[in-house]
């Protein structure tokens, strides 16, 4: 294929990662919409909700390195199958469980394919496009991240109100399944590209990540910042019907909104740092944990009497920082690391990061049953602050 025809299929391999992703994140970001319906069907408690979605991620965060490692080691092709395929089956099984221990399992496998996205994505769009329109790339494929948390809050409510959530897990696994028949008749590695080897090169691979301090502060630094994303995407929904008294259509609304101010958040962090800061990152890094700590604390104190406008810009500021961080957080990430170990040094941050998104929901359900949302929501603060004052010390010099 000549090198023109490779310019232009490159736009077909952004659309099958931005429908993937798309799909992929209603299921990822979708427990919060779904919670309110499962407590009431499968009678859990708070704990027991945070648990699914702590389980789902715990997976996602121990695959993503691993799968880094051998996406860098044999290529993209089948990393995006795998991704799909782990992902859709599993939760097509999960549509037909109603015992809960069975269903954390499944959740969990589930959970594994979702973790490969990180990695296999920032590989397959560094490898297929070149340095004058990478940014643009990532930053369409991250705006489908927070697209799919959107859709999420309004789909799985309207799905969940009419079919049931058992109903509209198995809808969602299906479109996963069947992008993924997309995908493996369509996406390619593009021509001429190598997979690094060798046992020695490995071992000095390693070496060289894990001495990384940067990356290794940033990672922790994600972790943190994970913790307020993970709860705001599971417990926004149950936190605004339960304590505050909106409707369950009004709060997946508002839980639409906040993904909306994420995926503005993804574009506005980038184009801060490139344009105001003039490529430096560590100004913007310390602007997302300020807001969400800011937003997070008036969220913590709302009462029903305030009026709803407010809350909206207070829900918009919550997902600009405390979901709409990871777009930049990629980037620097790519940027203080080896060029070529791009999608291992992407899946060690999140692992490491990712870590939040899954000790988060189920610590803050156990918060709620025991002390109540107001303790819950100001420990989740606590933790946006302690990530403003960590990267005061994370000393960032990106590559050109």
């Amino acid at each position: 294929m000549t090198s023109e025809k490779e310019a232009g299929y490159r736009w077909v391999i952004l659309s099958i990662f931005v429908i993937s992703q798309f799909i992929l994140s209603i299921a990822g970001f979708g427990w919060g919409s779904l919670a309110p319906f499962l407590k009431k069907v499968m009678a859990l408690n708070a704990t027991q909700i945070g648990l699914i979605s702590s389980s789902f991620y715990f997976t996602s965060a121990m695959i993503a390195f691993p799968a880094g490692v051998a996406i860098d080691r044999y290529g993209v092709r089948v990393g995006v199958i795998l991704w799909l395929g782990l992902t859709g089956i599993p939760l097509f099984f999960l549509s037909f469980i109603h015992y809960y221990y069975l269903f954390l399992v499944v959740a969990a496998l589930s959970g594994l394919g979702y973790g490969i996205g990180n990695p296999v994505a920032s590989k397959g769009l560094f490898i297929w496009f070149d340095q004058r329109t990478r940014g643009t790339a990532f930053g369409i494929r991250q705006a489908a991240v927070t697209a799919g948390g959107a859709a999420a809050g309004i789909f799985l409510v309207y799905l969940s109100e009419r079919m049931g959530p058992f109903s509209a897990i198995r809808i969602i696994s299906l479109m996963i399944i069947v992008v993924m028949g997309f995908a493996i008749f369509f996406y390619r590695d593009p021509a001429g590209d190598g997979t690094e080897s060798g046992r020695v090169s490995k071992k000095l691979e390693f070496g060289v990540l894990f001495n990384n301090i940067p990356l290794l502060l940033l990672s922790v630094y994600m972790a943190m910042l994970a913790l307020a994303q993970g709860v705001v995407i599971t417990f926004l929904i149950l936190y605004l019907n339960e304590k505050l008294g909106y409707s369950l259509i009004m709060s997946g609304s508002f839980l639409a909104i906040l993904m909306i101010g994420a995926a503005s958040g993804r574009i506005l962090w980038g184009m801060l740092s490139d344009r105001m800061f003039n490529g430096r990152r560590k100004p913007v890094l310390l602007m997302i944990p300020a807001f969400s700590f800011a937003s997070i604390t008036v969220l913590t104190c709302w009462t029903r009497e305030w009026p709803d406008w407010l809350l909206m810009i207070v829900v918009i500021l919550t997902g600009i920082s405390s979901v709409g961080w990871t777009s930049i957080g990629l980037v620097t990430v790519s940027e203080i690391s080896d060029r070529e170990k791009t999608a291992s040094a992407v899946g060690l941050a999140s692992t490491i990061g990712w870590s939040g998104m899954f000790i988060s929901p189920i610590a803050f359900g156990s918060l709620t049953d025991y002390f109540g949302y107001l303790t819950a929501w100001f420990s989740i603060a606590v933790f946006c602050l302690l990530a403003f004052i960590l990267c005061l010390f994370i000393p960032i010099r990106t590559r050109d």
